[in-house]
């Protein structure tokens, strides 16, 4: 639907000679191509809409237009070198305008390039500035997708627990929000968690559902994540065995988002039970903590009730002083407070401490 429309608009602009709108529904028809998995269709529609933008002078539209088709080279495995820079040129442009929307974008994207070319500790850096920039312009979107790139960051670096609860996170504004694709992906990022946690049974069932979903919207999973999802999903196979799986993906593929991520279905590894043993739970109930904080963000505010400033709450845990003052902004925003007094007598109130 999105793209026959915007496929209309761009017939129409044609029609009248509109050089901006004209770019700007090639734009619009160029990602939703790239969504539904036709790479090549979509990198020439982004190639004609970066050609118009530089002869109309338009920086706002071509710094879109650069990071749209660095996003479907990213997303379509194609070369590193080209992505960073389009990426860098369309930073620039964002700058130059000063608009922070733009900025966060790019941010956000280099941090998957980076990630994936392995400096985690980049790729946090550019998340939680993202993450940051989105928040001051109140853009639900972009924050939860800045989220799921922390998860991930946290995932490699060895922290589950804190990599899982920003997956809830970023589902619960994307959620709020409609956000389809990023639930989608919220939903395959939090299931790979899951799924090395002891649950797969749940993990199964939330790629079930986030795979319903997608045929639904006719957007595949892109080439850049298939490789790890693949090995996610056959190690989750391989430890249930082949029927208990079957039988948990036929029941997410007919699970709603609400539905499953309210069932996680804690089931035991089936090597008892395929040898016709009765199974047993082993996986432990993630604490709740008030106002949705998260556990590093109780973490922190514990350190700073006991007085400790950012850089010794950084030493304690191991982390920079940057992500210390993101994780405050972030409580700070959850607990309704603007400073460290008011934050402790909120951590004391809670029983936090």
């Amino acid at each position: 639907m999105a793209r026959s429309l915007g496929e209309e608009a761009l017939m129409l602009f044609r029609e009248v000679n509109e050089t901006e709108g004209i770019a700007s529904a090639l734009f619009r028809v160029a990602t939703v191509a790239g969504e539904q998995g036709e790479y090549e269709a979509a990198r020439a529609l982004f190639k004609e809409c970066l050609k118009m933008d530089r002869e109309s002078g338009s920086t706002r539209g071509l710094a879109a237009s650069l990071w749209g088709l660095a996003r479907l080279n990213f997303v379509s495995q194609g070369d590193s070198e080209a992505i960073r820079s389009l990426l860098e040129e369309s930073i620039a442009l964002y700058r130059t305008i000063g608009d922070k929307g733009g900025i966060a974008d790019c941010l956000y994207l280099s941090g998957w390039v980076v990630l994936l070319q392995g400096n985690a500790a980049a790729a946090r850096s550019q998340a939680e500035e993202s993450i940051l920039l989105y928040k001051e312009i109140a853009d639900r979107p972009g924050s939860a997708q800045s989220l799921s790139l922390l998860a991930e960051v946290e995932a490699r670096q060895g922290d589950r627990i804190a990599a899982r609860a920003l997956y809830q996170e970023s589902l619960a504004l994307a959620r709020k929000g409609g956000d389809k694709l990023i639930i989608v992906s919220d939903l395959e990022g939090l299931a790979g968690i899951v799924a090395v946690q002891e649950e797969p049974t749940w993990a199964a069932r939330l790629w079930a559902t986030a795979e319903s979903l997608r045929e639904g919207m006719g957007m595949p999973l892109p080439p850049v994540y298939r490789a790890g999802y693949e090995r996610s999903v056959a190690a989750a196979r391989a430890r249930l065995g082949k029927q208990v799986f079957t039988t948990a993906w036929a029941e997410g593929r007919t699970m709603t988002p609400e539905q499953v991520l309210a069932a996680p279905g804690r089931v035991a590894l089936s090597t008892q039970a395929a040898a016709g043993q009765p199974a047993t739970t082993t996986a432990k109930t993630l604490p709740t903590y008030p106002a949705g904080l998260t556990t590093r963000e109780v973490e922190v505010l514990r350190l700073v009730a006991q007085g400790l400033t950012d850089a010794q709450v950084a030493e304690q845990l191991v982390i920079s002083p940057r992500t210390v003052n993101f994780h405050l902004t972030s409580v700070y925003g959850k607990i309704g407070v603007s400073s460290r007094s008011a934050a402790t007598r909120y951590a004391i109130e809670q029983h936090l401490v």
